[in-house]
């Protein structure tokens, strides 16, 4: 058995590169995982509380068996995802596309003349 304790940083990356991945918040994250919202901040935050050792890697074991992860797939690096946007496609919308944004572009004009700064 893998003791993830011993290797928190890359851990640490790569379920943060995972929740990005995914689009999953922290509280997202901690639902799927029925981990503790404030076990996950300690567990990707490492802030002044720290996770005992045994805690800390049932928290990763449940982990890996939520989402079918190998036994060492947390300690992986995983490269970060280049956030630089991509030039825009020229594509044309759908007509029921259009219809959408053109009606959320009327709630912004209704809902602008009501807003007060």
């Amino acid at each position: 058995m893998v003791n993830y304790y011993d290797h928190q940083q890359t851990v640490k990356e790569s379920i943060i590169a995972f929740m990005r991945q995914k689009g999953y918040s922290r509280s997202t994250f901690a639902k799927l995982t029925n981990i503790p919202r404030t076990a996950i901040d300690q567990l990707l935050l490492q802030g002044e509380e720290k996770i005992d050792i045994s805690t800390y890697n049932a928290y990763i074991l449940q982990i890996n068996q939520r989402f079918n992860f190998a036994e060492g797939n947390l300690l992986k690096v995983t490269p970060k995802p280049n956030l630089l946007p991509s030039p825009p496609a020229q594509t044309e919308r759908s007509a029921l596309a259009q219809e959408a944004l053109d009606g959320l572009e009327q709630i912004l004009d209704v809902f602008s003349m009501y807003y007060k700064k």
